[in-house]
């Protein structure tokens, strides 16, 4: 009997899902996507039967279920001898600190700039955003500590590209011109950091980038609307 494919539910608007979806079309892994809505189809019981946690992307591979897109990468990456997830516990330590550290910290980008746009029903961000927008322009903030990473070797975890940059990338590929738009929007000059900049249009250089880019290319102008609309509404009230 042959194995069911290995199915992922995602939403490549979302920076996670585009990251997973990224690293299985670099790497050649054929997978199964089924596109759903984040806070809608999430909610359904379908949905929140497979399990707990009642995020996108999910993974289901033969009956294992797992969610959050770093957790996915490390298993398929272990599973398919990815070199996005190198073997070297050297450099799967880096890979592991700067997933640690991303959540708290790369993934405000998108939290400030692209999920206050997109997901209104997440009131809480919505009081948030100023904050988390000081943060990321801080001298020792998001941005500052991205490029001292990449001051140091050419990709975020050392000399070649990892899991690590792909997931790096999408929260901060986003905002550029080229697509969202948002730091002009927001007056932020990527001139301040030489070495992100570098390393964003080696980035765009890798297998898989376009394809997982296509849906964000193709909204980006809707997108960039909205954002416009909304913080100018917003910050005419701070």
């Amino acid at each position: 009997m042959a194995k069911a494919p290995i199915r992922v539910w995602t939403f490549l608007i979302s920076q996670p899902a585009r990251a997973l979806s990224w690293a299985c079309a670099h790497e050649g892994t054929k997978v199964e996507e089924i596109s759903i809505v984040p806070g809608r189809d999430t909610n359904i019981d379908s949905y929140r039967s497979q399990h707990p946690l009642t995020t996108v992307p999910r993974m289901d591979d033969n009956g294992l279920v797992l969610n959050e897109s770093h957790a996915i990468m490390c298993y398929l990456g272990d599973k398919f001898n990815w070199k996005l997830y190198p073997k070297d516990p050297v450099v799967r330590a880096k890979i592991h600190e700067y997933m640690n550290w991303h959540h708290q910290n790369t993934r405000r980008i998108s939290l400030a700039l692209f999920s206050t746009v997109m997901r209104p029903d997440l009131k809480d961000l919505q009081t948030t955003a100023a904050v988390w927008k000081k943060d990321l322009i801080r001298p020792a903030g998001v941005l500052a500590t991205i490029e001292r990473l990449l001051t140091k070797s050419p990709w975020i975890c050392g000399d070649q590209p990892t899991v690590a940059d792909l997931s790096c990338y999408c929260e901060v590929g986003q905002c550029l011109d080229k697509y969202c738009g948002l730091f002009t929007l927001h007056g932020i000059d990527l001139a301040e950091y030489p070495c992100m900049a570098k390393w964003l249009e080696k980035c765009e250089t890798l297998e898989g980038y376009d394809a997982a880019h296509a849906m964000l290319k193709k909204r980006s102008p809707m997108i960039r609307e909205k954002a416009k609309e909304h913080f100018g509404a917003y910050w005419s009230k701070l």
